[in-house]
């Protein structure tokens, strides 16, 4: 019987360790940093009257303990998966710009940007921001 059992802790416990489930593991995206996003702010209106641009701006910290190898940004139409933007941004940057003419009046916008461990070669996990875009 305690083959048995001990068999059946050893099945449970091995995929879960090769899928990296559970916390604290290397390779587990909890431990790189999210990164903190400031602007545009979450839930604002821009009006693109006149503007050849959108910035995107985040913070420069935190920084994964493995050092940062570089930033993914991406920009998404509406609440899907309809690709506006997608850039890989050095590790040294903290902005991505998208031209005016990629986005349509009164259409909304989500974006995100993750940064990878330059050691473990992980990617953080991320929070999406919206805004909604106005012309005159």
């Amino acid at each position: 019987m305690g083959h048995k059992v001990l068999l059946l802790a050893t099945l449970l416990l091995v995929p879960s360790m090769a899928l990296g489930i559970g916390g604290g593991m290397e390779g587990d995206s909890g431990s790189v940093p999210k990164v903190i996003y400031t602007k545009p702010a979450d839930g604002s209106a821009l009006d693109l009257t006149g503007k050849e641009r959108i910035v995107f701006e985040w913070q420069m910290v935190p920084i994964p303990s493995g050092n940062r190898e570089t930033y993914k940004f991406v920009l998404f139409k509406g609440d899907g998966y309809q690709e506006v933007s997608s850039q890989m941004i050095d590790a040294r940057t903290f902005r991505a710009e998208v031209p005016s003419d990629k986005f349509e009046p009164d259409a909304r916008y989500r974006w995100y940007v993750k940064q990878r461990d330059a050691k473990t070669l992980v990617w953080s996990q991320y929070d999406s921001w919206y805004f909604k875009v106005t012309k005159r």
